[in-house]
């Protein structure tokens, strides 16, 4: 049976200065084109940026000069660092032809260089850009070690030109293309991560594989922490929601070893990191799936200012069966509230169903045990997001202060997203006759969905990133590769961390 690879996989280095040389170096540069950007690409092979072989032997890859908008809600004469510079799609279409490059190389051990030279009008934020794409196209997506390629290990960026134009004697500039490069290497970092967890297969990536990757994927960096549950705890805690999605006779015999259901908890905090042990309340409760061990970690290495808690639940996918003298089964989550299940006709529902019953119970849980100043869910949470949005823009829900900062930080860091309203009428929709709730309430599905979770935050801020269709590309543009993309990541990242 092959094996899923170890999380987290290493990323590229990636140095910054002038110009380096030796036989190792495969010179590449980013020339800026007086092109239209025209919309935002999508999902086809070919599309978008190519990299190319110059006559003079150095690998070019072309960008707009002028970059396009990444959101409707700000101008770019308003906001310049909302723009669609293209940069980390060119970085990752660059690195990963070059990936292919080095595979086929007679040597394939040999360490390869790949140099990226910047043309003088680069700005932070294409640096930042430029490292994100690096990231994400010179690491493929891979589900087991087996015949993993060949990839791009070692990149330069050659701001020489930028160095002529600036006065650098104090090494000022230099100093900031190298912040901004760290800071695009931890948010594809975090989106890598993300991707490679989400694309785990469902049969494997059971309590039992969490309890053992969880405290690997964040290693033993200071201010952060994990604790990791199997069935016996949810059933003491009263988790009727995620037990209410195990197959049935699921753990019974062994209730804390192989099972499919679980809880783990992840910790960052600032002050734990300087040796201060605190009861603080976090300023945000995260609740998902694959993004959230990716956010915490990348948080972790930025130092974020503030205390973060991720939760995720590990849940199956067997929605609960009807019991006897009921029409509809009812489930009762931690906190003593009672949801309805209807009856399923689809796969489709079954699987957003066992979310939603598992992410309640989390978002309950979190709320008592924490007292979180803001509740943050994030993941697949109805496909008729999908359906009204398309799979490049994830649809948020909250209050007007969460969703534009959503909104325009997610554009910062190359990431669309756009507002659903929430309006008071569609209340009722949620409430159920025979309890307290309904899991699939009528009307729009993807405001009801995040309207039924949002009940358990207990009138804490709640904020609900749907990323039903941005979570899955069918194919490869840019620095999304084809299967499970990472979605949500640095947008979480880059709001969480100011």
């Amino acid at each position: 049976m092959k094996r899923i690879p170890n999380l987290p996989r290493p990323v590229p280095e990636i140095t910054v200065g002038t110009t380096v040389t030796g036989s190792d170096v495969i010179d590449c540069r980013v020339v800026l084109a007086d092109t239209d950007p025209g919309p935002a690409p999508v999902r086809r092979d070919g599309d978008g940026p190519q990299a190319e072989l110059a006559a003079d032997g150095v690998w070019e890859i072309r960008v707009p000069r002028r970059p396009g908008p990444l959101t409707d809600l700000a101008s770019i004469a308003e906001e310049p660092r909302l723009a669609d510079d293209r940069w980390a799609a060119a970085a990752a279409v660059l690195v990963r032809r070059l990936g292919a490059l080095v595979d086929g190389h007679p040597v394939r051990a040999k360490r390869h260089t790949v140099q990226i030279r910047v043309p003088e009008e680069t700005t932070a934020h294409n640096l930042r850009n430029l490292a994100q794409g690096v990231v994400l196209g010179a690491r493929p997506l891979v589900v087991t070690r087996k015949d993993a390629p060949v990839d791009v290990r070692s990149v330069h960026v050659d701001i020489a030109g930028m160095l002529r134009e600036s006065d650098d004697s104090d090494g000022a500039v230099t100093t900031r293309a190298e912040g901004s490069v760290r800071r695009g290497r931890l948010l594809g970092a975090a989106t890598m991560l993300a991707r490679d967890i989400n694309a785990v297969p469902a049969p494997s990536a059971t309590s039992v594989w969490w309890r053992r990757k969880a405290k690997a994927v964040l290693g033993d960096i200071a201010g952060t922490r994990v604790k990791t549950h199997g069935r016996g705890w949810l059933q003491r805690k009263g988790f009727g929601g995620i037990l209410a999605t195990a197959t049935a006779g699921a753990g019974v015999n062994d209730p804390e070893g192989e099972d499919e259901v679980g809880f783990v908890e992840m910790f960052w905090d600032p002050a734990a990191a300087e040796g201060d042990l605190t009861d603080d309340r976090p300023e945000f409760l995260l609740v998902g799936g694959a993004p959230v061990p990716a956010v915490i970690r990348a948080l972790a290495e930025l130092r974020g200012p503030h205390k973060v808690v991720g939760l995720v639940p590990v849940h199956g996918f067997n929605p609960p069966p009807s019991a006897p003298g009921r029409a509809r089964p009812v489930v009762e989550h931690v906190n003593g509230t009672t949801t309805q299940v209807p009856g399923l006709s689809t796969a489709t529902e079954q699987v957003e169903v066992c979310r939603r019953l598992a992410l309640a119970d989390a978002v309950a849980y979190g709320v008592q045990r924490y007292r979180p100043r803001r509740v943050v869910i994030v993941g697949p949470v109805s496909t008729a997001s999908k359906t009204a949005l398309g799979e490049l823009t994830g649809a948020v829900t909250g209050d007007a202060q969460a969703v534009r900062r959503v909104t325009l930080r997610g554009a910062r860091v190359g990431e669309r997203w756009w507002p659903l309203p929430t309006p008071d009428y569609l209340e009722d929709a949620v409430n159920s006759g025979d309890a307290d709730l309904t899991v699939v309430p009528d009307g729009p599905g993807a405001v009801t969905a995040a309207l039924f979770l949002r009940r358990f935050a207990d009138g804490v801020p709640c904020t609900v990133l749907d990323t039903t269709g941005p979570s899955w590309s069918d194919s490869a543009r840019g620095d999304v590769d084809r299967g499970s993309t990472g979605f949500a990541a640095r947008t979480l990242v880059e709001w969480f961390r100011k």
